[in-house]
């Protein structure tokens, strides 16, 4: 088995609009799901003991805060502060093994990420505009209405995410999810280094304790 290698197509509008906004991507195949694993546990604990130095948690403060002046200019609210907070103060979640490791992943490097299944996405990769109005079913079911210019991530078949408003149903994980992608919006200020350390931190702890194979990833500019 090779790894399964994403085509990212950059439309005219974007890069016109956006010449600095970079886009992560990574994948691996064959994951095991489970919920809760003592193993596990004890390894988000150690992250979390390394997000609350100082130092470190200064910076992803910073990078987060960057992303939040981002959704503020759009008119939306950044759920990246919160996260954070609840993190520092409760320590990770525990729901499963994708939506955790993402987490950790995405708090670790002040970034914002998501998780999806690759088997459910169909045709080419397109990152790209909104037009205003342009609809996608969002996780909850319910329809996404997006703005004119807004970044959104498309498929063939039309909007699988939005920077602001998050991933559409059709690609959210579930415990029959085998082989996943994970990709990372950027915000102006947000630079390359923290993409890719948060790309192969979620796919080492999926290849350690998912049995995760053939990893790959690589960050886009356009």
């Amino acid at each position: 088995m090779s790894p399964r290698i994403v085509s990212l197509t950059i439309s005219d509008a974007y890069r016109n609009r956006f010449p600095n906004l970079g886009f992560g991507i990574g994948t691996i195949q064959d994951c095991v799901f489970f919920e809760k694993r003592e193993d596990f546990k004890f390894h988000k604990r150690e992250h979390l003991r390394k997000l609350k130095r100082r130092v470190t948690l200064a910076q992803i403060e910073e990078r987060i805060h960057l992303y939040d002046e981002f959704f503020q200019e759009w008119g939306y609210s950044c759920p990246l502060p919160g996260h954070l907070k609840r993190t520092v103060e409760m320590g990770f979640p525990i729901v499963n093994l994708y939506i955790d490791a993402h987490i950790v992943a995405e708090m670790c490097q002040g970034i914002l990420m998501a998780i999806q299944d690759l088997d459910h996405f169909r045709g080419a990769w397109t990152l790209d505009l909104a037009r205003e109005g342009e609809t996608f079913q969002g996780v909850s079911g319910k329809a996404v209405i997006c703005k004119d210019g807004e970044i959104v991530l498309r498929d063939g078949e039309g909007i699988v995410c939005s920077l602001f408003q998050g991933p559409d149903s059709k690609t959210k994980v579930d415990p029959t999810s085998k082989n996943m992608v994970v990709y990372v919006f950027t915000a102006p200020g947000v630079e390359e280094n923290p993409v890719s350390d948060g790309l192969q931190l979620v796919l080492e702890i999926l290849e350690k304790f998912g049995h995760g194979k053939d990893c790959w990833q690589q960050v886009f500019h356009p």
